[in-house]
């Protein structure tokens, strides 16, 4: 199988883990990564010229479909723009011509059928969960994960078809397979605090600290993320409000999907060091 790799702006330069991690569970998985000259998703600029973040996202689908594949991103933010913007495309007819008229300059079009898919739904809907968990060759220590969906996925349903936006179940019947244990987590649909980090750092910490405590409260012993912008919070909490000691550690969910699946731990880590209690254990 090919899929066209979508990372994203964040990835390749602030999480490395995530794109290292990335690939390697695509890998054992048999699947082909392609990477055409992709843009930005758009999204950062959704808020300032709509039509701009529109083209964005559309170029991109275009570009997949030059080349016949569908799209596969790992970033929660990327995933949601481009179902956002799939559906504005096929319900506005004027932006759609818009759009079109704008493609055309550079000698592209799209039919509306090249299909985005974040790692998590490819999982469990492409490759399947029984077929998944054949693949795993290790069982991880049972340690108990509290989940951080992101919210870019889950709202709306009608328009991101990801999940139950109030009760999903894809994160935890995912980890599940590889031996830890989700916990029950009042919070883990909730914001992580990072699109009001630049306006409002301090309520943004606040409420990070919250998803932090009540984590822990949970008995949790980790915080697992799929969501690019979740994990960079995380980090940033824990920089800026020294709590280094006191905080749960985040893993990604890549990370121990493909500790399950066998690969080495070079191949999750720029450091090549996971937590030995969940990985040694």
């Amino acid at each position: 199988m090919k899929l066209a790799y979508f990372s994203g702006c964040k990835i390749p330069f602030y999480m490395k883990d995530y794109d290292l991690s990335f690939r390697a569970v695509m890998q054992h998985l048999d699947v082909a990564l392609v990477e055409p000259a992709f843009n930005c998703c758009g999204n950062p600029a959704r808020n300032d010229n709509f039509e701009v973040s529109v083209l964005s996202a559309v170029k991109n689908m275009a570009l997949a479909q030059t080349r016949g594949l569908d799209i596969i991103t790992p970033c929660k933010c990327c995933f949601g723009q481009f179902k956002h913007v799939d559906y504005w495309y096929r319900t506005n007819p004027p932006l759609k011509e818009r759009i079109d008229g704008l493609l055309a300059r550079e000698n592209l079009t799209w039919n509306g059928e090249t299909r985005v898919k974040h790692l998590l739904s490819f999982l469990k809907e492409d490759v399947g969960l029984d077929r998944l968990k054949e693949r795993m060759v290790k069982k991880l220590a049972p340690k108990k994960i509290a989940v951080q969906y992101g919210c870019h996925a889950l709202r709306p349903f009608s328009v991101t078809g990801f999940d139950n936006p109030f009760a999903p179940r894809i994160f935890e019947q995912v980890l599940a397979l590889t031996g830890v244990r989700p916990v029950q987590w009042s919070k883990r649909t909730e914001c992580c605090g990072n699109p009001i980090l630049d306006i409002q750092k301090e309520l943004s910490l606040k409420i990070v600290k919250n998803k932090f405590d009540t984590a822990k409260q949970a008995g949790a012993d980790y915080i697992c993320t799929a969501c690019t912008h979740c994990q960079m919070q995380y980090e940033t909490a824990r920089s800026e409000m020294r709590i280094t000691g006191k905080a749960l550690k985040t893993l990604l969910f890549t990370q121990i999907i493909g500790a399950a699946l066998g690969v080495e731990e070079q191949a999750l880590s720029e450091t090549g060091r996971l937590p030995n209690d969940l990985f040694h254990g």
